[in-house]
């Protein structure tokens, strides 16, 4: 699916960066704790939506934020050749698969 996006929404987890990154598609990332938040400032390949706790104590976003930045990240090709350039990077290393097979070498050596 992350593949036949043209943008993915997200909350900035590992699995959710790993996919939109290893896809080639951008992001707009909506953190929710901090680690979140310091993963998305380190995509490079999006924009991030940081939430605001309001005076219920409940965390918002800005709407308006939100929909430029979405607008942006569609817009400017730079997101999408980075998010790219990052799936083929990523593919030269052989995935996941090649990581369990080196760990399986090493665990049998």
């Amino acid at each position: 699916m992350a593949e036949r996006c043209d943008l993915m929404v997200h909350h900035g987890g590992h699995g959710s960066v790993m996919t939109a990154l290893a896809a080639g598609t951008p992001a707009v990332i909506i953190p929710t704790i901090t680690e979140r938040e310091r993963s998305a400032r380190r995509v490079g390949a999006g924009e991030m939506v940081l939430p605001v706790e309001g005076a219920d104590g409940e965390k918002r976003i800005d709407v308006s934020e939100f929909g430029a930045k979405v607008h942006r990240v569609l817009n400017e090709p730079r997101y999408r050749k980075s998010a790219r350039r990052v799936a083929l990077s990523m593919c030269q290393f052989g995935g996941a698969g090649e990581a369990a097979d080196r760990i399986e070498r090493l665990a049998a050596s």
